[in-house]
């Protein structure tokens, strides 16, 4: 064993170079425990962002509901003339926009397919309310009911 040892001492002397499978099993270790760390926080920035992009449509929504409104001094009842002031959703995303009965206030409710988590704005309260119970719209578009 000792002779091994010398030999291979021996033969780095010599400009003989290498990795040592040790040092090659410390390497592999270390990536696998950074891959353990990074592959559950990738997976939560990923949630995050959708769900920040179903906010990102309905606050956009919102703003062309309030356009709308402005010039016509009535929320638009249709999606075509949602779509037509500029509305949009991202991919994944669904969105439903409810008018009152009155016609003097609205909701938008909206989801992202693979979230699923609902999100609820009430233009009575001016911002984003608790939408525990809601249900998702599906279709991956704008709707108006």
């Amino acid at each position: 064993m000792m002779n091994k040892v010398i030999e291979a001492r021996a033969a780095r002397a010599r400009g003989e170079s290498g990795f040592t499978l040790i040092e090659l099993l410390v390497v592999v270790a270390v990536i696998g425990i950074l891959a353990a760390v990074a592959i559950p926080l990738f997976a939560s920035q990923r949630s995050a962002a959708r769900d920040a992009s179903v906010e990102s449509d309905i606050r956009n929504i919102a703003t062309v509901m309030e356009t709308v409104y402005t010039s016509d001094s009535a929320y638009p009842a249709t999606a075509t003339a949602l779509t037509d002031e500029g509305a949009a959703v991202s991919d994944g995303n669904s969105v439903t926009v409810t008018v009152s009965d009155n016609g003097a206030t609205y909701t938008i409710l909206g989801c992202n397919s693979e979230s699923g988590d609902p999100y609820l704005y009430d233009s009575a309260q001016n911002g984003f309310i608790d939408a525990s119970g809601e249900d998702c719209p599906t279709g991956g578009a704008i709707t108006v009911g």
